[in-house]
């Protein structure tokens, strides 16, 4: 907890409001209450800032004449957003072996495992060796967790969920934001990993934490080896993911996608329920109609890429064209 002065001069803003006032956490900005600060950054957010229930709320000064609460205002508001992060990550202790405030639930328990304070593993569960549980997760009934598998603080799994070796669930997300003398500061991610039940993980992959809310995978989800999924992402219930598919942040999937192996999604993307996607596929923009989906070409210069791209993506056109001007020369 701390006061919103000590969070304005963490991140060097002016401080409009109450000094006093105490700060719990971080929350969207529509979701944040009373106790939590949240930022808008861009004047497209104007009404989002209008009907926040914040706390206080980090912007520029062009939005403070808009702003129903504490106001720190600041230059670059992504750049204080990511600052303030670090105030709201709780730390893990180290801790080796059992930690004797563990639930097992007469879980099967190997050797050189390593599970933090507060942990409660529900019935029927197997936990391989070396695998290695920080404070506060959960697990439900009937769980498989294979060797070397990681569950990092907060996250939670649900009943008959298989984690294969080498997982890790809850892992840092990738989000910076950079100053004006172009270094990098990285942002907390405070939210954690919400996997729900039938769940299947493969083999070495990682599932990041959300950057404020949680990543969810929903019910009898599978994924296989090698993996990436990146903070906030949501994927629905009953999707299948192959092998090596990347899934840039904030995207979401629907219910019952299947995405082929190697293929790349970018950062916040969303596709509807029941899409398939060829694999190597890359998936830059949403898809809003069910179906069938394939999208790659050969590699080339970006420059030359770009233009083909363009002929590419009108090639119907460029053929409705050429048909018409056929149709009238055979006419002559």
């Amino acid at each position: 907890m701390y006061t919103l002065g000590e969070i304005a001069k963490t991140i060097n803003a002016k401080l409009v409001g109450d000094t006093d006032i105490e700060i719990t956490g971080i929350a969207t900005s529509l979701s944040a209450n009373q106790a939590q600060l949240t930022y808008i950054n861009g004047k497209k957010y104007k009404q989002t800032l209008i009907n926040s229930k914040a706390g206080a709320v980090i912007l520029n000064n062009d939005l403070l004449k808009n702003c129903p609460t504490n106001a720190l205002i600041v230059d670059d508001v992504y750049l204080a957003f990511a600052k303030a992060t670090h105030l709201f990550k709780k730390q893990v202790v180290p801790y080796q072996g059992i930690h004797p405030s563990v639930k097992t639930n007469h879980a099967k328990i190997a050797p050189n495992c390593t599970i933090g304070k507060n942990v409660v593993i529900g019935n029927h569960c197997t936990i391989a060796s070396n695998v290695v549980i920080e404070d506060n997760v959960t697990i439900g009934n009937d769980a498989l967790i294979q060797p070397n598998v990681s569950i990092l603080q907060g996250c939670s799994i649900g009943n008959k969920v298989v984690i294969s070796p080498g997982a890790v669930i809850g892992s840092e997300g990738f989000g910076n934001a950079q100053d004006q003398q172009k270094h990098w500061h990285s942002i907390a991610h405070l939210g954690c990993v919400v996997i729900g039940n039938n769940v299947s993980i493969g083999a070495n992959t990682t599932i990041d934490r959300g950057t404020i809310e949680d990543t969810q995978i929903h019910n009898g989800v599978q994924i296989d080896n090698l993996v990436h999924i990146a903070h906030n992402v949501i994927i629905g219930q009953d999707s299948a993911i192959a092998a090596t598919v990347t899934i840039g942040g904030s995207c979401m999937l629907g219910k019952r996608c299947m995405v082929g192996g190697g293929t790349t999604i970018a950062s916040h993307i969303s596709l509807v329920d029941d899409i398939i996607v060829t694999g190597a596929s890359t998936v830059d923009r949403n898809l809003f109609e069910q179906g069938h989906y394939t999208g790659f070409t050969s590699i080339s210069k970006h420059q030359k890429w770009k233009r083909i791209q363009v002929w590419l993506l009108n090639l119907d056109k460029i053929a409705h064209y050429l048909n018409i001007k056929l149709k009238k020369l055979k006419e002559k």
